[in-house]
């Protein structure tokens, strides 16, 4: 049993909050290693400097904020985060610089406001991600918010899946443009009507990035709106059972019990599980590419637009946030409303067609521009060496840089508007390099016997009908 897994086996993630709240009066010093690691249960991840700082990470089903969380967001922001916050590739909100005594009013406030950090990091089921403009735009062929709400509640908490083998990510979108990047996740529902028009999702197990990138692969089922919740919780029960996936933290994720089983069996255990003949997927081809909604995108109902702003590597002051917010309120008309994206932006819905352009003329436009370059519309960043104790080099300020000579440089010819640009800090990928048209990965290189700052560089990764991971050129 290697550390991690003895570590879990001595007390469950979720057990840690009696630990926490001790921490939180008596100083974090008063916590063991183990706990440390443990607070990823509840969210919390610890600087890179040893400090007593920690990253708080919450979860955000499928990036719908209503407009007091969103304004809570930028509270803690202003009070506890030295005033910015960070958005992320799952449709998270990530605040640095929290100490643990701030942690119980925090989280009383989260419940409150209907939110919560538990689950948003270790090795449990991860914030459930899905179509930013689910419900409201695009054509939708079955309710994706509404299934991802039923799988979030039906696994969140649950202490029967609180100890997987690693890391369990699922995305759900019920549009057909699919654009919630679910080929990369551990478990993928995409939109799908039966032969009968009875909306439903094709499933897709197995996905994920790191240093082992696999897409996820086709199982050959379909499950209907009311079936998929229960039948996603079976795939959980299947990996937390796999006892071959915690023999080695490096090969613990899903997507290796797939490697080791195939499509045909896991679906044949599936069935065991659930207990009942289960439906053959039915064959399209949606976009599967992940769209960004930047800009104006209208509505379904004719009346409403969605306007989608960027957020420059995913970073966005608290009173930056708070106006987002106002302008949500102002010219939303579901109270302030706030929506995130994969790509680490923010889109404010249900503004009435006849007063976007008022919106759009708006002061804070200037800087999260609806309209924003090449090169920043497509960027994408993760944390990066300033707070993470994995990365190799910072990326924050140096995608900035990249962003800034790209656009002053280069030309676009024929790239259209979705040329995307990942850095990742490490080979973990949270920024996701592997799938962009440029992926950015930070490594040491060592020079004249001292290790320095370097990057491998990728070219052509995208998702897609015919998916791809980028080719190293560059070392």
């Amino acid at each position: 049993m290697n550390k991690f897994e003895k570590m879990k086996a001595e007390k469950d993630g979720l057990d840690v909050y009696g630990a926490l709240e001790r921490a939180s009066r008596d100083g974090w010093e008063t916590l063991d290693e183990q706990d440390v690691a443990r607070l990823k249960w509840y969210g919390l991840y610890a600087h890179n400097t040893g400090d007593g700082h920690f990253m708080l990470r919450t979860k955000v089903v499928q990036g719908v904020l209503t407009g007091d969380q969103a304004e809570l967001f930028a509270d803690i922001a202003d009070e506890q985060g030295r005033g910015f916050l960070d958005c992320t590739t799952r449709q998270c909100v990530q605040h640095h610089w929290i100490t643990l005594d701030a942690i119980p009013g925090i989280f009383r406030r989260f419940e409150e406001t209907g939110l919560t950090s538990s689950g948003a990091c270790g090795d449990i089921t991860r914030n459930v991600v899905g179509c930013t403009l689910a419900g409201i735009a695009h054509d939708q062929i079955a309710d994706g918010h509404a299934v991802a709400e039923a799988i979030h509640l039906r696994l969140l908490d649950n202490r029967a899946y609180s100890n997987l083998p690693r890391k369990y990510k699922i995305s759900v979108t019920g549009c057909t443009e699919d654009c919630a990047r679910g080929l990369i996740n551990d478990v993928a529902l995409s939109g799908a009507l039966a032969e009968d028009g009875t909306p439903g999702f094709n499933l897709r197990v197995g996905g994920g990035l790191s240093s082992h990138p696999r897409f996820a692969r086709w199982i050959d089922v379909w499950v209907d709106e009311a079936e998929a919740p229960a039948v996603v919780e079976q795939i959980t029960a299947i990996f937390r059972d796999s006892e071959e996936n915690r023999k080695s933290r490096g090969k613990a994720r899903l997507k290796f019990l797939l490697d080791r089983v195939g499509p045909e069996e896991f679906r044949a255990q599936l069935e065991e599980r659930v207990g009942y003949e289960l439906r053959r997927g039915v064959h399209t081809a949606p976009d599967l590419r992940g769209h960004d909604h930047i800009g104006v995108t209208p509505q379904a109902d004719g009346v409403h637009s969605a306007v989608g702003l960027c957020v420059p590597v995913g970073r966005i002051r608290g009173e930056q946030f708070r106006e987002v917010v106002r302008l949500a309120r102002e010219y939303g008309t579901r109270d302030g409303e706030v929506r995130l994206t994969h790509q680490q932006n923010v889109v404010i819905p249900w503004v009435p067609n006849e007063r976007v352009p008022e919106l759009l003329a708006e002061p804070l436009l200037e800087y999260l521009s609806p309209e924003p370059s090449l090169f920043a519309r497509g960027l994408q960043t993760c944390t990066g060496k300033e707070f993470c104790g994995l990365a190799k080099v910072h990326t924050k300020e140096r995608a900035h840089e990249i962003a800034r000579f790209l656009d002053a440089n280069i030309v676009a010819n024929g790239h259209g508007e979705d040329l995307r640009v990942h850095f990742a800090g490490c080979s973990s990928s949270c920024a996701q390099h592997q799938i962009a048209d440029i992926g950015i990965e930070g490594v040491l290189k060592k020079v004249d016997g001292e290790f320095v700052e370097a990057m491998d560089i990728r070219i052509g990764g995208h998702l897609g009908p015919e998916p791809k991971f980028g080719d190293v050129v560059a070392r």
